[in-house]
Formats: C-alpha cells, structure tokens, sequence
C-alpha cells in the first residue's frame, strides 16, 4: 500500500480508541456460543439487546467506517494493478481521491468522537436538555450536509475506481 494511502486507513485499534469499545462488539451485538445452562441463553440476549440500543448509533459509523476503508481498499487494489505495468488503470484524479479521502477521514473521525461523548454524557443530557437542543439541532443539521456533499464526491470517486478496475480485470481476461 502507498504510503499516502497507508495513512488513511483506519485501523481496528484506532477505531477501538474513538468509540471507547472493540468495534467487533458493535458490529456483532450478538455472539451466544451454544449455552450451558438453560438460562444463559436468556441472560447473553438480555446482554445483546442491551448492547445493541446502546451502540445504535455508534454501530451505524463503524459501519461507514467499513465502508471507507473498502473504498481505500479499493483504490489500493488499482494501484497494485498500476504497479504491475498496467498504465491503463491509473485513477485520472488520484490526489482528488486521496483529498477526499482525508476529508471524509476527518468526518469519521470527529462523528465518531461526538457519538463517544454524546453516549457517556447521556445522563447528564437526559436531565438538562435545554442546554443542549438548539446546539444539536445545528450541528446535525450541519453534519448532513457535509456528509451528503462529501459522500456524493467520495461515492462517485469510488465508482471511477470500480470501473477502472472491472475494465482492468476484463482486458487481463481477454489476454488469456
């Protein structure tokens, strides 16, 4: 992987450090391995249930997450083909990719760390909603435009990258 690109991978540990919790737990509310008591069944459910509202929202990021690091996966991929001495499947706007890749890097990243707050302070603004519902309000409303704006950008960049390589993938086919 190149360097410029090595740099925007986020990494499970990362990711473990923005959300306060391993990022398989939030993926995978629900892991009940064959029970050994009649009751733990019930008790490892009741336990997933409870994971699963409290990471709702967090679980829908880590999922972008994922889908962002296929993106740059993606991009590695095209590049590995480029490396090979396939000039052909160059991305055209490969440091536009990369830029828009550190921005929605950046969007992730302070998405997430807003989440992590929100989620451990949810008592505190349970009982003093007003001191937060105009600024929330503001900043949600915000955080969708960016995010439409900028996953509009990334998506259409992506499906470039996918062309090239599907294309990339028929001309190697056709040369066997």
């Amino acid at each position: 992987m190149r360097p410029d690109l090595q740099g925007l991978v986020v990494t499970e540990d990362y990711l473990t450090d923005l959300i306060g919790e391993n990022p398989n737990r939030v993926r995978y509310f629900f892991s009940a391995e064959k029970p050994k008591e009649p009751g733990d069944f019930v008790i490892k459910l009741g336990m997933a249930l409870i994971r699963w509202v409290n990471f709702k929202s967090v679980r829908t990021l880590v999922k972008e997450v994922d889908k962002y690091n296929t993106v740059i996966k993606a991009v590695d991929i095209n590049d590995q083909l480029e490396d090979a001495g396939n000039p052909g499947v160059g991305l055209s706007d490969r440091e536009k990719v990369i830029q828009a890749l550190t921005v929605m890097k950046a969007d992730l990243e302070r998405a997430l760390k807003t989440e992590r707050i929100l989620r451990e302070n949810k008592k505190f603004i349970d009982k003093n909603p007003q001191l937060f519902t105009t600024n929330l309000t503001a900043l949600t409303a915000l955080q969708v435009s960016d995010r439409a704006s900028e996953y509009g950008r990334v998506l259409d960049q992506a499906l470039q990258v996918a062309v090239g390589v599907q294309e990339e993938m028929r001309k190697l086919q056709n040369r066997r």
